[in-house]
């Protein structure tokens, strides 16, 4: 582009010419009417004034025509020049725009004005063939784009952070490049952008190799307690690898070690003077920031020992003296608690030993207790519960074993006891009888043998005696008839036969030849009057 071009042309100037409006003085007629003797000198004098304005104007655009050319000689020689010297001014404003969008510094290229034509490369100032010009251009242009975009991936990552020399060195190179691209000089551009564009490459891909370092030296600045170099490393390190998840993770213990030391001052001043609970605060929230601080983490296990030391033996002692004042449960509970802080501790092991088995003593005495109460009101299940409970926790306890074969035998009595009391027909039967006749036995035998059990033995007793004593029953019939009498046997004919029969239900059969058999049932009570029947076979077949 030019950068002093006139701001009027010829063709401007011959414009500006006939655009120029000639102003006629007014004619001033003179007092008393006389005409004025100096109009012609005057117009005279107005013609001349004109002229030389024009040709001052003439002269002025011809001087700043010829001041144009002076800078801007014109080569009649090679047309084809301007065409590339537009195509130059071109490459020279992308170099510009790629300049902002990048971040590049142009400086020399600003302030340095264009080589004049005299002190130019021979590269430009030779003839050149237009054709093999155009390719060098391409060839630099692309030269230029294939590194500002490597340019951008490794500033992206940082490159100014941690490229050093190298980048250094890129970063004149390219500058270098950009001025001869400049100067139309584009054979010896494209080698300046192609040499920088491998620097540019090799950093790129050196990266993996600078994350790494980074990490470590990091790390190693985080060990040395030095927090700003920490920082400033995993920073950098998240410029190449910002998704990184250990480099974020050592980069928030580097934001927050000062506050972790923070914590641990105070921590130590605590601890110093026993006051080991705010002692464990501060330990435990500097763990808590940084998890991976080991000095953090043994301090808060040295702490939490002491604390767990005191509460031990308070536990302790709060126990032992719950077992002696027989709260024994209460010193089980503290025990295990202090069990809790120390697992492996002997002490607490006898302890509690002692304790469960006072426990154990206290239940089995309780279970007695109930067991002997169930006895006195004769709950015999209940009472078998307690002894089965008892065996439960110790199968050899003599006393539950007993109580367990008292209490089975007086649920055996009682239940055979309600069953003849609750069914009186069963005694009819002479297997039944006798089966109510043991029960009462063992029961007069039971020990110990209650109110109600007295009870029931005497009702059983009574039942019994009357179902064992015989009732008389008189029989009548007409000396023809075959008379039998079930559960007793025949009786064979007869006018009258007197029975002893104990209470129950009886069938008397009365048969004869050639006449229908008669059947009557008689039905015996205890404790009644002797009872009559007649059979007789009256009914011919």
């Amino acid at each position: 582009m030019l950068s002093d071009k006139s701001t009027h042309s010829p063709q401007d100037q011959n414009a500006s010419d006939h655009n120029v409006e000639i102003i006629t003085p007014l004619k001033v007629r003179r007092r008393g009417g006389q005409p004025d003797s100096s109009h012609p000198w005057r117009l005279t004098v107005t013609s001349i004034l004109f002229v030389l304005i024009v040709l001052a104007i003439i002269s002025a655009g011809g001087l700043i025509f010829i001041r144009h050319l002076s800078k801007h000689p014109v080569n009649l020689t090679d047309d084809t020049d301007q065409t590339a010297q537009s195509k130059v001014d071109a490459a020279r404003k992308q170099i510009f725009d790629a300049a902002k969008t990048t971040g590049l510094q142009i400086d020399t290229m600003t302030k340095q004005a264009p080589v004049p034509l005299a002190q130019q490369p021979t590269e430009t100032r030779q003839t050149v063939d237009p054709t093999l010009r155009v390719i060098e251009k391409e060839k630099a242009e692309r030269g230029l784009a294939e590194f500002l975009k490597l340019k951008k991936g490794i500033e992206k990552k940082g490159v100014a952070e941690w490229g050093g020399e190298k980048y250094e060195e890129m970063t004149n190179l390219s500058r270098e490049a950009d001025a001869l691209l400049m100067n139309n000089a584009f054979h010896k551009a494209a080698e300046k952008y192609a040499y920088v564009g491998k620097i540019a490459a090799e950093l790129a891909d050196n990266t993996e190799a600078v994350f790494q370092k980074l990490l470590e030296e990091g790390r190693t600045a985080l060990e040395d307690g030095d927090s700003n170099i920490a920082r400033q490393k995993f920073h950098t390190a998240l410029m190449i690898e910002p998704s990184n998840e250990p480099a974020q993770r050592y980069l928030e213990r580097a934001e927050k070690f000062d506050a972790v030391n923070r914590l641990m001052e105070s921590g130590e001043n605590h601890e110093k003077n026993n006051r080991f609970a705010f002692a464990h605060a501060d330990y435990q929230e500097a763990v808590k920031l940084n998890p991976e601080s080991k000095e953090a983490q043994k301090a808060l296990d040295r702490v939490k020992e002491q604390i767990v030391g005191e509460q031990f033996q308070k536990l302790m002692s709060d126990g032992l003296a719950a077992y002696h004042s027989g709260n024994h449960q209460s010193a089980r509970t503290k025990l295990l608690k202090a069990q809790s802080f120390r697992p492996d501790s002997r002490e607490v092991q006898n302890a509690l030993v002692q304790v469960d088995e006072a426990i154990r003593l206290d239940k089995i005495e309780k279970l007695r207790q109930k067991a002997m109460t169930a006895e006195q009101t004769e709950d015999w299940d209940q009472a078998l519960k307690s002894y089965l409970e008892v065996l439960t926790i110790d199968p050899n306890i003599s006393f539950a074993i007993k109580g367990k074969e008292r209490s089975l035998e007086q649920i055996r009595v009682a239940k055979r006891m309600r069953f003849f009391l609750q069914n009186h027909d069963n005694l009819e039967s002479n297997q039944q009888l006798q089966n109510a006749v043991l029960v009462i036995e063992t029961a007069e035998k039971l020990q110990p043998r209650g109110p109600r059990l007295s009870l029931q033995l005497d009702e059983l007793k009574v039942i019994v005696d009357a179902a064992r004593t015989p009732v008389k029953v008189m029989i009548e019939s007409d000396n023809l008839t075959e008379v039998a009498v079930y559960k007793v046997g025949k009786l064979g004919r007869f006018t009258f036969s007197e029975l002893s029969l104990r209470p129950g239900t009886y069938t008397v059969v009365g048969s004869r030849n050639g006449y229908k058999d008669v059947r009557q049932k008689i039905i015996v009570k205890p404790s009644r009057k002797a009872l009559r029947v007649t059979i007789i076979c009256r009914n011919k077949v």
